[in-house]
Order: structure tokens, then C-alpha cells, then sequence
């Protein structure tokens, strides 16, 4: 047996089959059949989530200049606590997989009004046009809604895209942005860190599925901050942050040190680290003691990012 799965919260270890089948060698031989098994492995997911009652409408947003419209989907429920808000989502996925019909942003819903946006997907589309997807967005939500606050937020790949669309919203002189919410965020095209090198087993994302997947999304000349926000010199002028990681996974150290070097630049930042987690923890295994409290620290925290001054 992997040590890696000796280390996992036992609550987690369903979540985390050793006989789970190869990431890397999927997404290798047939890029479609990873989208169409993580779309019916999802229908699980959906049986472990509380029930939505609420509005799902999808339409398209008027993309940036010169750019295509991008298809979204907004998720409301009744009794909102903030539905002078709006929350724009971007969904996880390693930049590949995933769409806008998000489990997470209908979570959210009952805050405030959540687009969730179907942004541009590698191997079909390189950086940066998943970040010009999210700023077209943001530039809509902000002229035609104009809410009282916006906050971006996604998991994952959808957690780096957040990072490097502020970053080209921010050079853009885009809206002003109030909050940025991420989930063990995507940031480094490089992984070159401790946890970057971390023994995680092939069934789990690690070092070498996360650098195909870069490999496929970023510019071919190299990562820009657009595509991988590690590579930004200035993380000034960015919003308020939220940052949440397991310690058991390959994001864990970048997560960490972009963390450090928002607060360096003056960006209000928390940092939530869970132990004995691997990535996705909280999304694969909702029900463990360790994902509840990583799901009520990411709700509390969007709460007190939403409330009024």
C-alpha cells in the first residue's frame, strides 16, 4: 500500500480508492472520455449534496472586445442573505475538464446570486483566453448588474484562473474587485517546491498529471500570470484573499508562499491549512469531520467577506 493512503483522515479514505484508475495515463490516451467519466463520477457527488431549491438559468455574456460570448450559469435560491451581491465561480478541472454546472456554485447560492462561468477549456484554447472569459464577465457583472460587491472565487484550476484573472483585471484597469475566494488554487506551472515533489500516487492529481495538464494550457512560449499566477513580479493592488489547502497536497506549498507574498504586497490574506487532506478533499468526501470544517471556514468566510461595511 501507498504510504500516501496510510497518511489520508481514515473519514476520507472512501473518497481516495487505492484502485482508482490512472489520471495521467486518461488524460494521455483521450482528453473527451476524462470529461464524460468526471461528469458521471459527479452524479455521485450530487447524491452526497443538499438539495437545491433554487433557480438555475444559463445564458451568454457579452465577451471582451474582439472576443466570443461566454456561456454562464447562474444559480439563486430564495431568502438570499446578500442578494445585492453577486459571486462570479470558475469551476476546477486542471484547466480541462469541468463545465459551469457547478455542485459549488450552487452551494453559494444561498448567499447571494452566483454566475458561474463555462470559461474556455484547455486543449482547445490556451491561456489566457480562459482569463479573458472571467474578465469579459467581471466587466459585465460590474456595468449591467452593478452590485454592491463582487467576489471571484473557484477550486482548483478554477482557484488559479480566480489568481490570474484578478491579476489581468487589476492590469486591464478593470472594476474593482472585493473579495477572492480560492480553493487549493492552481497557481505554478512549475511545482518546483517540497510539496511540488511530494510521492502522491497516480490516482490522485499529482506532479506529473498537473504538469501535462500546464503543459496544455499555458502559453506556448511559456506561463504568463495569466495563465499561472506564480509567475506574477507584483501581487499589489489585488482583493482581499481566502486561501484553503490540504497539507497533503501538490498546491500546498505555492498556496502557501502566494499567500505570504499577497500580505507582503499589503493584501488583507487568510491562509487555512487541513491536515491529513489530499486535494479535493472536501469536495470528494463533504460528510468528514475535516471537510466540514474546511467548508465552514470557506462559508464563513465569503459571509464576512459579502457583509455590509
Amino acid at each position: 500500500m501507498h504510504d500516501f493512503f496510510a497518511k489520508i483522515d481514515p473519514q476520507l479514505s472512501d473518497a481516495f480508492p487505492a484502485d482508482a484508475p490512472n489520471l495521467l495515463q486518461m488524460m494521455q490516451a483521450d482528453i473527451p472520455a476524462v470529461r464524460a467519466f468526471f461528469n458521471e463520477y459527479r452524479k455521485h457527488l450530487e447524491t452526497l449534496a443538499p438539495p437545491f431549491h433554487g433557480t438555475k438559468e444559463e445564458y451568454n455574456i457579452t465577451g471582451l472586445e474582439g472576443e466570443p460570448d461566454v456561456r454562464v450559469i447562474e444559480f439563486a435560491q430564495r431568502d438570499m442573505l446578500y442578494p445585492d451581491c453577486i459571486i462570479i465561480w470558475l469551476h476546477g478541472g486542471g484547466y480541462i475538464i469541468g463545465d459551469a454546472d457547478d455542485l459549488v456554485a450552487q452551494s453559494f447560492a444561498a448567499l447571494c446570486p452566483v454566475i458561474s462561468v463555462d470559461y474556455r477549456m484547455a486543449p482547445e484554447h490556451r491561456s489566457p483566453a480562459a482569463a479573458h472569459d472571467v474578465c469579459g464577465v467581471i466587466e459585465y457583472v460590474a456595468r449591467h448588474i452593478n452590485p454592491r460587491k463582487i467576489a471571484l472565487a473557484g477550486a482548483s484550476a478554477g482557484g488559479g484562473l480566480a489568481a490570474s484573472s484578478a491579476l489581468l483585471n487589476r492590469d486591464r484597469n478593470g472594476p474593482s474587485l472585493d473579495f477572492q475566494l480560492l480553493f487549493y488554487p492552481m497557481l505554478d506551472d512549475q511545482h518546483d517546491t517540497a510539496s511540488g515533489h511530494m510521492d502522491i500516487p497516480p490516482s490522485i492529481w499529482n506532479r506529473d498529471v498537473s504538469l501535462f495538464a500546464w503543459s496544455l494550457y499555458a502559453e506556448e512560449k511559456g506561463a504568463s500570470p495569466y495563465a499561472a499566477a506564480a509567475r506574477a513580479d507584483d501581487v499589489s493592488g489585488l482583493p482581499p484573499t481566502y486561501i484553503m489547502c490540504g497539507d497533503m497536497d501538490l498546491f500546498l506549498d505555492e498556496n502557501k508562499i502566494f499567500a505570504q507574498r499577497l500580505s507582503d504586497a499589503g493584501v488583507a490574506t487568510e491562509l487555512a491549512i487541513f491536515p491529513n487532506a489530499p486535494h479535493g478533499f472536501n469536495g470528494f468526501a463533504p460528510k468528514a469531520n475535516v471537510s466540514k470544517r474546511a467548508n465552514a471556514s470557506i462559508r464563513l468566510a465569503m459571509e464576512h467577506a459579502l457583509e455590509r461595511a
